[in-house]
């Protein structure tokens, strides 16, 4: 009994934070999507490629989170830019979200083996909110008065990258954010930090450190962690690794465990455990699971050559 109570005030309280104010989705495996968050990241793998992703979150708890996201996006050397459009549907509780944005990326390169890209996305954000039938209903609560309703709005968003010896980027989203109708939730403003580079052990192993920081209007959140690669290529950037390993912590929410494998140089498996820590480790207890799937109709494989950025800007 004292468990069924203490999952009533989880999910009362998750659609209480969701009536004043929504948060991105948050992917465990955007590290290998940073599209999804910033459109300066558009192209940035120099190549034309799908990704989709599929995350279930707080398994057993009811009305927890679940996202399903993805993105095509392709470069275009003589254009020294990145297109790209991404996809993104998150329910949460009785609210779900949809999100299309087009993105476009121009490339600077920084000498001749790293680039600085430039980035601007543009779309539609819509939320909905839908109330089962049947039950009595408390004519004080506004969503109930409204019954299922929907609202749209545009949205934009604008972030940097620097990949060379190491990757950083920033993006700030939904620039365009307001307050919704019929006391929906507002996607506030967020802020999305990151920082990674990979490091050789040895010839078939190598790591690569994590570091992101993401902050809206009533949160902060850091993010940190590693990645194992094993048995990687001589070849840069073909993601021949045959396979990872690696770990993440958010601070005050849960830790990860990550794994995925390359099934070819175009195609790519990636799997990740999250598990909740704090009041919800009580309830929560199968954890999140999410799946990811990469794969490229071309690959522009580079080695000892210069940045396909910088061949573009000699042309």
């Amino acid at each position: 009994m004292k468990k069924k109570y203490l999952l009533f005030a989880v999910v009362f309280s998750i659609n209480t934070v969701i009536a004043v104010a929504q948060s991105d989705f948050d992917l465990t495996q955007k590290w290998f999507n940073e599209t999804l968050y910033n459109p300066a990241a558009a192209g940035n793998n120099f190549s034309t490629g799908v990704f989709l992703h599929t995350r279930q979150q707080w398994i057993g708890v009811s009305g927890a989170p679940s996202t399903h996201a993805g993105t095509v996006d392709t470069y275009v050397e003589d254009l020294r830019s990145g297109f790209g459009l991404t996809f993104a549907a998150d329910r949460l509780g009785s609210v779900s979200s949809y999100s299309t944005r087009l993105a476009y990326a121009f490339y600077i390169p920084v000498g001749e083996q790293a680039v600085l890209s430039l980035g601007l996305s543009g779309g539609v954000l819509s939320r909905n909110r839908r109330m089962s039938g049947g039950g009595s209903e408390d004519l004080n609560d506004p969503s109930l008065i409204y019954g299922n309703v929907s609202d749209y709005s545009p949205d934009f968003d604008f972030g940097f990258e620097f990949k060379g010896p190491f990757k950083l980027g920033a993006s700030i989203r939904h620039l365009a954010a307001q307050q919704p109708k019929y006391n929906l939730p507002k996607h506030s403003i967020n802020v999305w930090s990151y920082f990674s580079s990979r490091f050789n052990l040895s010839e078939t192993l190598s790591l690569e450190p994590l570091i992101s920081v993401l902050y809206n209007e009533s949160s902060y959140r850091a993010e940190v962690g590693t990645l194992f690669y094993f048995f990687k290529t001589e070849n840069r950037n073909t993601y021949s690794d045959r396979f990872w390993l690696g770990a993440l912590y958010r601070t005050g929410n849960s830790f990860a465990l990550l794994a995925g494998v390359n099934l070819t140089p175009k195609i790519r498996l990636g799997y990740s455990f999250d598990y909740a820590t704090g009041d919800l480790s009580s309830i929560a207890k199968g954890g999140s699971h999410e799946l990811f799937l990469s794969f490229y109709l071309n690959r522009i494989f580079y080695k000892d050559e210069t940045c396909p950025a910088y061949r573009g800007y000699r042309k």
